[in-house]
C-alpha cells in the first residue's frame, strides 16, 4: 500500500467513525456535514472529496451494518440442525442487531434501489443492495431446507416467503420497541413476552 493509499484509508475511516458517534450522539437529522468535519478534525473540502452527502456517509456505516447482519446470520445458521432452531437463532440475531445498532436497523428496513444511475453516483448503493441479495439467499435456503425436511409447509414459495419472513420479523421487533411502555402499562407485558409470542405465532403459520 502506497503511503497516499495509507493516508486515503485513515482519513476514510476516521471521517466514518466521526459519524458513527455523531450519529449515535444526536441522531442523523441533528448531524451536519460541519459537525462531521469538526468531529473528524479535517476541512470541508477534505470530508466532500471522499463523501458528497452526510446520507453516503450513512451508506457506507449501513453497508458495514448489514455486512455484519449477513455473516451473523450465516454463523448463526450453520451451527443449527434443523430449521425451528435456525429460526430461532435467527429471530435472536435480528434482534440483537436492532438492540446494539438501533440507527441502522431502520436502514436494513428501507427500499433497496436498483437504479443504475444511482449506482454510478453511489457505488455503495449497489454493495448494500448485494448484501441485501445475500441475506435473501440465506434466508431462502433456510425456508427451503424446512420445507425438504417436511417441517414446513409444501406450498411454501421460498422466495416470496423470505420477503414475508423479513417484513414480519422486522415489524414484530420493531412494535416491541415503539410499544414497550404500553405494553408494560396496559398489558403488563414485557417487550421481550411480546416478540417472543410474536414468533411464535410466526413459525406456527409456517409449519406443516
Amino acid at each position: 500500500m502506497t503511503k497516499h493509499e495509507r493516508l486515503t484509508e485513515f482519513n476514510r475511516g476516521n471521517i466514518l467513525s466521526a459519524a458513527k458517534s455523531l450519529f449515535e450522539a444526536n441522531g442523523f437529522s441533528r448531524t451536519t456535514m460541519d459537525n462531521i468535519a469538526d468531529k473528524a478534525d479535517c476541512s470541508k473540502s477534505t470530508l466532500y472529496s471522499y463523501f458528497v452527502s452526510k446520507e453516503e456517509i450513512y451508506n457506507h456505516i449501513l453497508f458495514d451494518r448489514m455486512v455484519l447482519l449477513r455473516d451473523r446470520f450465516r454463523s448463526a445458521i450453520r451451527k443449527k440442525a434443523g430449521f425451528e432452531e435456525a429460526y430461532n437463532a435467527v429471530c435472536r440475531t435480528l434482534t440483537d442487531f436492532q438492540r446494539e445498532y438501533p440507527l441502522y436497523f431502520g436502514g436494513i428496513l428501507g427500499e433497496i434501489g436498483m437504479d443504475e444511475g444511482e449506482f454510478e453516483k453511489q457505488p455503495v448503493l449497489r454493495d448494500i443492495y448485494v448484501v441485501g441479495e445475500e441475506i435473501n439467499v440465506i434466508l431462502s435456503e433456510m425456508i427451503m431446507n424446512g420445507v425438504e425436511s417436511g417441517f414446513l409447509r409444501s406450498d411454501l414459495d421460498p422466495i416470496l416467503s423470505v420477503y414475508t419472513l423479513w417484513a414480519s420479523l422486522c415489524g414484530i421487533i420493531k412494535t416491541a420497541e415503539q410499544k414497550d411502555q404500553y405494553f408494560r402499562d396496559k398489558l403488563r407485558l414485557t417487550k421481550q413476552k411480546f416478540r417472543d409470542y410474536g414468533f411464535r405465532m410466526l413459525l406456527n403459520a409456517l409449519r406443516a
